[in-house]
């Protein structure tokens, strides 16, 4: 048993770096079962459509988002910097379809104005 939890871009900006968003992108899933795995598919699903062994694994999430409220700041630390919070070297991991932190966030936004660049940079 086992309980995870992903740090988000939120909290990145306002620990000003000091802990880093979770690297990964939600994709739907491939195949025609109709059912999502969560990651666009595993590879042990992939194996059991394919008859091979690895079958009756399946992944369940349960997505519980918290955030700030709409107006709310997302200043960063007193004694960081832009820098800190978007460190170029983690944005490597990132996968190909992530727009980068630094594109949709800047000093001074709001958390409304942060999602709203969020949302209009992947949709």
């Amino acid at each position: 048993d086992a309980l995870a939890f992903q740090v988000g871009e939120t909290t990145q900006i306002h620990t000003g770096g000091i802990l880093q968003a979770t690297p990964h992108a939600v994709q739907g899933c491939s195949g025609g079962s109709g059912r999502s795995s969560g990651s666009g598919g595993s590879a042990a699903s992939a194996s059991a459509k394919k008859g091979r062994s690895g079958g009756g694994i399946s992944r369940e999430t349960f997505a519980v988002f918290m955030e700030p409220e709409y107006h709310g700041d997302m200043d960063i630390p007193g004694g960081r910097t832009v820098d800190d919070t978007q460190k170029r070297e983690a944005e490597v991991h990132l996968p190909r379809t992530v727009r980068v932190l630094r594109s949709r966030w800047k000093e001074g936004m709001n958390f409304g104005e942060f999602s709203d660049a969020t949302f209009a940079a992947f949709h």
